[in-house]
């Protein structure tokens, strides 16, 4: 089975997904800002931006529709390198225990690939932005707050990523401004389209990258 060609059907499937789920929404914003119908200011002296509530409708709607591309590109990565794997033990015998509960399933895999003899470093994939793949839709799919319905970074993560991919540079460079990276509060999971597109971008690197190891391996 050629498990890279189905690996980039999902990821079209989620540039499909994303594209579409996100239109309304970055539409709905870009008529508030430029006033277009029905979004026409009315005359009024409250200091509060008009059509406020709707905008900020919109913006969640538009950050949910990444957060469910996200979700989905974690799961077929997921499911690539089970798929990887268990082709070692298929045709080749070739069996592991990692405790990929305890270690988390990425590290789970990385430690396989370890022990097969695979330099990462070697990996044309931004492993940085592929590794926080999974952390966010681990926030995504267990939110901690009734209260909002934005989906903030943890603790945990901010310590291994102080500069977080998936949100705005705007509160980046918020947080920037002091020495290093202060955050009052934990930033919001608010992936871009730009962002959504490079993180496909290095799964499908990291995959192929896989790929090619794989055969010229077995090959050899």
């Amino acid at each position: 089975m050629d498990i890279e060609f189905f690996l980039k059907e999902r990821t079209k499937f989620i540039c499909y997904f994303y594209d579409n789920a996100s239109a309304p929404f970055t539409q709905i914003m870009a008529d508030i800002e430029n006033e277009v119908k029905p979004y026409i200011p009315p005359y009024s002296e409250d200091g509060e931006p008009p059509f406020l509530s709707e905008w900020l409708d919109a913006k969640s709607g538009l950050e949910a529709s990444g957060h469910h591309a996200l979700s989905m590109l974690s799961s077929s990565l997921q499911l690539y390198l089970k798929a990887w794997v268990d082709r070692l033990d298929r045709y080749h015998g070739m069996t592991f225990k990692v405790d990929f509960k305890k270690k988390g399933w990425l590290n789970g895999y990385r430690e396989i690939f370890k022990e097969v003899g695979l330099d990462m470093s070697h990996c044309p994939a931004n492993l940085d932005i592929v590794e926080q793949i999974p952390l966010v839709r681990n926030r995504i799919q267990h939110p901690e707050q009734l209260t909002s319905i934005n989906v903030s970074h943890s603790e945990n993560d901010l310590k291994k990523y102080p500069s977080p991919y998936f949100i705005h540079d705007s509160e980046l460079t918020l947080a920037s401004e002091g020495e290093g990276h202060s955050w009052l509060f934990p930033p919001t999971i608010s992936p871009t389209k730009e962002k959504i597109k490079d993180a496909i971008s290095n799964v499908e690197k990291l995959c192929s990258w896989l790929e090619s190891e794989y055969w010229e391996a077995r090959n050899a």
